[in-house]
């Protein structure tokens, strides 16, 4: 806690010098998305005056958009920026917590949301008078280290805004957490993350930074444990250059663009990031899902703001302009996103670069119960066992209820089955799922609770879009003597292991979950240390040949 309240000093000392040569009005009603001309001019010679800390110390993971949210972040600036309905809605799915400048705000704040039904038992302030509502662009990013603390990253906002770019610094006050400063110039909606160290932005992160992209990359590691960085061109061509404007990461493996018709002068921009996307590989390591949604019109106007939508909990809030592509759009995300209340937001100020995403940042639950898990997908050869393995982590300290975690499955459409995972060592647990004759489909979810009434799924939604692979006994792999003749240990590893074998020399190979060959190398004698720290974390299958035999066991990283 010491060390906490002595960075948000150092950061509000810095911020106030930063605000000492800053001559943009703070009036409210008065700044746009955009810059007006007098930051426009002062952004030509304007320096930023940032505190960078140490990066934190441990394994550090950002924490994902659909991940648990305690509260949700907006600003009142003489208006919301988002309709009433909306903070309603939100109310009864998490606190609201609203920037307002001082009591007398606060006090005509709640009258208002008194008279809108919102719940104001689920309703808390924090005081600053904010330059704009965007809090999406100036609030702070949420990590959590070594799974068991959240806590907050500060970076330059980049907009010559002071008391907006205080906000992660009063935040992580107000929450009682440590503040990280990293000096990367960013603005929130111009980034996306999946949990598992994937994040993606557009260029405007290197335009707007004198610091090499390797540079950047190095930071975006250290500081929000970000081990893949997709930057990618922006086919929106406005300028505002954010990816939330056509793009959105549904969950890890399934990723939102726009369409635009074909007559659109566009079209080629927007079908290169999306087959950009297709061709890359998601962090459970098979390629992600691209899913599209089209570009809508509006009074003959060019808009489209169906992937600046907010996924909170268990609701995902999409933008409506009373286009008749609107219903197309919830259907869109209906289908992505199957289990999820997917709900219409109907307002006229909507625009191509701007709706309620920007609006809008969910505060991350300091209290949450995290899974971790690398899913079986794909079409695997037969085995006797499906070993199901789950990291499950309970963030405030309370433990796992007793007879939990759960894996639930069913093969080939059948009922669920239930089996309490056993706890291995540490947070890691293992299920079973046993191999039938036949040709199979499995789903599977894994569902845990703790002692303090949080409950959690993976995939987020359970039952409704479970985990899925299938098999085969005709591609049967012969277990049976794989420990008599091959021994890894120790496995799991954290990326390398020691293969003991009957045998001096083979082949090595190493197989991902979807069957591809990742790992090959020649075994000369029968006590090899194996590196394949370049692995991520997950199940593979080790496949080793001699002149006369094959021989299989499983490997398990987790780093």
């Amino acid at each position: 806690m010491y060390k906490r309240q002595v960075l948000i000093v150092l950061f509000l000392m810095v911020s106030q010098c930063y605000s000492s040569f800053s001559q943009v009005e703070t009036k409210k009603y008065h700044l746009s998305h955009s810059m007006n001309a007098n930051e426009k001019e002062l952004m030509k010679s304007y320096q930023r005056s940032f505190f960078e800390t140490d990066p934190p110390t441990g394994i550090v993971r950002n924490i994902a958009e659909w991940e648990s949210m305690e509260s949700v972040l907006i600003a009142y600036d003489g208006g919301f920026g988002i309709p009433l309905s909306l903070i309603a809605e939100m109310s009864e799915n998490c606190d609201v917590t609203t920037i307002v400048s001082n009591l007398s705000e606060e006090i005509t704040v709640r009258s208002t949301f008194s008279s809108n039904s919102v719940n104001l038992s689920n309703c808390n302030f924090v005081y600053q008078d904010p330059n704009s509502y965007w809090t999406r662009d100036y609030s702070p990013w949420y990590i959590a280290i070594d799974d068991s603390e959240l806590a907050i990253i500060n970076f330059p906002y980049n907009r010559p805004r002071p008391n907006d770019n205080d906000v992660p610094i009063l935040m992580a006050d107000s929450l009682g957490i440590d503040l990280y400063g990293m000096n990367v110039i960013q603005t929130g909606g111009n980034y996306m993350c999946d949990g598992y160290g994937i994040a993606a932005a557009t260029n405007l992160v290197w335009d707007e930074e004198t610091q090499t992209s390797e540079q950047i990359n190095t930071k975006m590691l250290n500081y929000l444990g970000i081990e893949t960085y997709y930057v990618t061109e922006d086919p929106l061509d406005d300028y505002i250059k954010h990816i939330d404007c056509w793009g959105k990461f549904l969950d890890v493996d399934k990723i939102l663009i726009t369409e635009v018709p074909t007559s659109d002068y566009r079209y080629n921009d927007y079908e290169a990031v999306a087959t950009y996307f297709s061709d890359q590989n998601c962090s459970w390591g098979y390629p992600y899902e691209v899913i599209r949604v089209q570009a809508a019109t509006y009074y003959d106007y060019d808009i489209n703001p169906y992937t600046n939508s907010l996924i909170l909990n268990d609701k995902v809030f999409v933008p409506q302009t009373g286009s008749a592509l609107d219903g197309e759009a919830i259907t869109v995300y209906e289908n992505a996103m199957p289990g999820y209340e997917i709900i219409g937001v109907y307002s006229d100020s909507w625009i191509n670069s701007d709706a309620l995403h920007c609006r809008t940042h969910g505060i991350a639950d300091r209290e949450m119960l995290y899974i971790k898990h690398f899913p079986v997908h794909g079409t695997l050869s037969f085995q006797e066992e499906f070993v199901i393995e789950a990291d499950i982590v309970s963030y405030g300290g309370s433990s796992i209820s007793t007879g939990f975690p759960k894996l639930f499955y069913k093969q080939n459409g059948g009922n669920w089955n239930e089996v309490i995972m056993n706890n291995t060592t540490g947070n890691t647990y293992l299920g079973i799922i046993p191999g039938l004759i036949g040709d199979n489909l499995v789903e599977y979810y894994i569902f845990a609770m703790n002692e303090n009434g949080k409950s959690e799924s993976h995939p987020r939604i359970g039952s409704s879009d479970p985990h899925k692979f299938s098999y085969s006994e005709s591609t049967f792999i012969n277990t049976a003597t794989k420990n008599e003749e091959v021994c890894i240990f120790p496995n799991p590893n954290s990326g390398a292991f020691t293969l003991e074998t009957s045998f001096n020399s083979g082949i090595l190979h190493i197989y991902n979950i979807n069957g591809q060959e990742i790992f090959l190398c020649n075994i000369s004698n029968n006590n090899k240390i194996i590196d394949v720290s370049r692995l991520k974390d997950g199940i593979y299958l080790v496949k080793i040949n001699t002149k006369t035999e094959f021989y299989y066991e499983n490997l398990i990283i987790k780093k």
